[in-house]
């Protein structure tokens, strides 16, 4: 989708309405429970979204249509972990190649696969506040939260 992310209701009622235009309501809201993981997923992924599910189940931000997208997140995970062991494993960065142009030395292709999935990672995790920035973004989950002065009094 183009332009900027729309604020949640709550924020622009906050921040002022100076537009005076009515304020729509936030979207559908659907019941957050657990899902088991999907069964194409591999051990490092179902260890990944037995790692994520829980937290957004308690904060309501999983719901059934949330699966796959998440699913996702854990494949891109299992992805990229595995081909930074491969990278590890083969001790260099790069390879040499001999041809016609004479010697090159080359990028692995470990490290393109790597770059996207980390991408991919952040586009879902955004979505979800696996980030600072993004947790600042989602209703009802702030940072503030954890420096309430008023907490312990």
């Amino acid at each position: 989708m183009r332009g900027r992310k729309p604020k949640p209701r709550h924020l622009r009622v906050i921040e002022g309405n100076p537009g005076k235009r009515p304020l729509p309501e936030d979207g559908v809201k659907l019941p957050s429970e657990y899902a088991p993981p999907p069964d194409f997923l591999d051990e490092m992924a179902r260890a990944a979204w037995e790692r994520l599910v829980p937290p957004l189940v308690e904060r309501g931000l999983f719901t059934v249509l949330d699966h796959d997208r998440i699913a996702a997140y854990c494949e891109s995970f299992s992805r990229w972990r595995k081909h930074e062991q491969s990278l590890k494993d083969a001790g260099e960065e790069t390879f040499e190649t001999h041809g016609r142009q004479g010697r090159m030395i080359r990028a692995r292709p470990e490290l393109s696969i790597i770059s996207e999935q980390i991408r991919i990672m952040g586009s879902i995790g955004s979505d979800y506040g696996f980030s600072p920035v993004a947790r600042l973004r989602l209703k009802d989950v702030g940072q503030g939260d954890l420096f309430n002065p008023f907490d312990n009094v």
